[in-house]
């Protein structure tokens, strides 16, 4: 209803200057008169823009189209420097740059100049009119450039503190981020990768306008280099080039790098209370936080995490025949293999005397099965370096996977070790994924992750 009251004023409007030029070209005593009133209304109407919540390039667009809209002339155009550095040009109607040089000055600050090319029609301008146009479009541009400013520091105040808060609530506060990343002054999009330990894997996040639509957009995109292992990199698009600024987009990864290493300092000390002593893997404890946060990240992200349970075989034989050293030296060399097998993100926990846990996020199933038969390979190799040539250690097994074999860490434990169950049944040094099918032991075979604290 609104945008249809606009229409009919914009015709009335255009109606109105319609009949003016035609006042205008005829001579007579209201020829004056008619001139004055003009400039008055074309003044009026510049006045009239809001700029504070106006981009410093839309409100002199503006500017200028009431300009050649309410005024005869062929056109008019416009060139200032933000003081960022940010060059606007803009102009409305015809080709003005070459046409007479009115400077667009507010206070004591020559902001840029305005151009005005030839008018229309037959009249005599009053000199000072374009001055005053001139005056009124500066001021109300210093206006504008001021509001962007404080927008911009808003912005970048907003996101840096989200970027400062980042806490064990990772996937949520790093979506609010390049949320607010998207919110920025002169961006449509935002886009952030993120490579450090503190995440996991990898992860790219976007946020508002990204599809190719076949325009040219500008890109700023700045990459901090982390002082251990990983990067960030930030990406603004904006539909013109210095719409956006990189100073800004630093500030924040800047924080979120800082953020993120207090994250990870704090991990490394609650791993250090959930480390096992014997081998250094984690606990329980750690295996329970573990599947909580990795399924947790699966269900945001749209990802697949791979549980897998693996069993030593005949560990109780190497401890009845070859004493407890050599079983706890299997028991090392196990877990060496295993931190050799997975990556920095995959995490190793030992579930009971000769039994682990890995929990990998994982693409596929197939990859799964890569990662378990790699370990089963490498356990294999491992103990024989520790053990007589006679003796022949051996690893089975059991897989499951988020969310086909369990949406929970519980029952995920359960699918996984049913699978070992039947490999166990399959004659060991093997690997089974948890089916669909598979019916657990009755009575179950035992219980999972009751916090022991061990």
């Amino acid at each position: 209803m609104s945008s249809d009251r606009s229409r009919r004023a914009l015709e009335r409007i255009e109606i109105a200057h319609a009949r003016s030029i035609v006042h205008l070209q005829t001579s007579g005593p209201e020829r004056a008169l008619l001139v004055e009133l003009l400039e008055a209304s074309c003044l009026l109407e510049l006045a009239k823009i809001e700029p504070s919540t106006l981009d410093p390039a839309v409100y002199l667009q503006l500017s200028l189209d009431v300009l050649t809209d309410l005024y005869p002339i062929a056109g008019c155009a416009a060139s200032i420097v933000e003081p960022g550095g940010r060059a606007i040009d803009v102009s409305s109607g015809g080709d003005a740059k070459f046409g007479k040089e009115h400077p667009l000055v507010a206070g004591e600050v020559t902001l840029g100049v305005l151009f005005t090319g030839p008018l229309s029609t037959d009249i005599e301008v009053d000199d000072g009119f374009f001055g005053r146009a001139a005056a009124l479009v500066a001021q109300g541009l210093a206006t504008a450039i001021d509001s962007e400013r404080l927008r911009r520091d808003a912005a970048t105040e907003t996101a840096s503190r989200i970027a400062a808060e980042v806490h064990d609530d990772v996937a949520q506060r790093l979506e609010d981020l390049v949320d607010a990343l998207a919110s920025f002054p002169g961006a449509v999009g935002a886009e952030l990768l993120v490579d450090h330990s503190a995440v996991g894997p990898p992860i790219s996040l976007r946020a508002g306008f990204w599809d190719d639509d076949g325009h040219p957009h500008a890109i700023e995109s700045v990459t901090v280099e982390l002082a251990r292992v990983g990067h960030l990199v930030g990406r603004l698009r904006s539909v013109d080039a210095g719409a956006v600024e990189a100073d800004d987009l630093r500030v924040v990864l800047e924080r979120l790098s800082g953020s993120l290493d207090r994250l990870a300092d704090t991990q490394r000390l609650r791993e250090e209370a959930e480390t096992e002593p014997l081998t250094g893997l984690g606990n329980r404890r750690r295996l329970e936080r573990a599947l909580t946060t990795a399924t947790a990240r699966a269900q945001w992200y749209g990802e697949q995490v791979a549980v897998l349970l693996i069993d030593i075989d005949r560990l109780k034989a190497v401890n009845d025949g070859l004493g407890h050293d050599a079983g706890d030296a299997v028991i090392v060399a196990c877990a060496d293999a295993l931190r050799e097998r997975v990556r920095t993100y995959d995490e190793c926990a030992r579930f009971g005397g000769d039994e682990f846990v890995v929990v990998a996020p994982v693409p596929d199933v197939l990859d799964a099965l890569r990662l378990a038969d790699g370990i089963r390979l490498a356990i294999r190799h491992a103990c024989r370096a520790v053990l007589p040539e006679e003796w022949e250690i051996s690893a089975t097994v059991g897989i499951a996977l988020y969310p086909d074999s369990g949406r929970d860490p519980e029952a995920l434990m359960r699918a996984a070790d049913v699978a070992l169950y039947r490999a166990k049944q399959e004659g060991r040094d093997g690997v089974v994924v948890a089916d669909a099918n598979d019916e657990p032991p009755h009575p179950p075979r035992r219980r999972f992750l009751k916090r022991s604290g061990a």
